[in-house]
């Protein structure tokens, strides 16, 4: 089984072929902005990464294919600690399970691979520190290494300054 992690910035399925079309599809900065609108509730709003969608496209052999299979995609620190954003119940992580199938494909040659992919879109970001993070993806309890996407959050650029220098004296 192969399974690539790609990072895009917008994304959408096509539910009749399971295609994907992705926009600026293989980023890896991102930096952290102030949310668009009036503040919400009290105290400051968090800096938001920028939007992201997280594909996972599997190719899987035929032995593995019309079987269930389950599907977990985590956000991960460059520790390997699971990343908690504030949630409505406290913190809660970063994860997404499914289950899916990859289909034989039909009308090609035995032993053709088949394909599935599975789509996670964030289009407000997240509120992340910053550094470096990956997306991982385990199916049924298994992972590699390569089976994941890094990404490095960026502070937010500073606030020009101007003006003259402050009086000396």
């Amino acid at each position: 089984m192969k399974i690539y992690v790609l990072l895009a910035e917008k994304g959408a399925q096509n539910p009749h072929n399971g295609t994907l079309s992705l926009l600026n599809v293989g980023w890896a900065v991102t930096q952290l902005r102030r949310p668009m609108g009036p503040p919400v509730g009290e105290g400051a709003q968090p800096l938001l990464s920028g939007p992201q969608v997280v594909v996972v496209l599997i190719e899987a052999e035929l032995a593995m294919c019309n079987r269930s299979l389950t599907l977990e995609i985590e956000l991960l620190t460059e520790d390997g600690d699971v990343v908690e954003i504030p949630g409505p119940t406290g913190p809660q992580a970063v994860r997404l399970e499914q289950t899916l199938m990859v289909p034989s494909p039909s009308g090609v040659p035995t032993g053709f691979p088949g394909r599935a992919s599975s789509m996670m879109e964030l289009p407000t970001g997240l509120p992340l520190s910053p550094g470096i993070y990956r997306w991982q993806v385990r199916v049924n309890g298994k992972e590699e290494d390569d089976w994941s996407a890094h990404f490095y959050v960026a502070s937010p650029p500073q606030a020009p300054t101007f003006g003259f220098p402050p009086p000396s004296g």
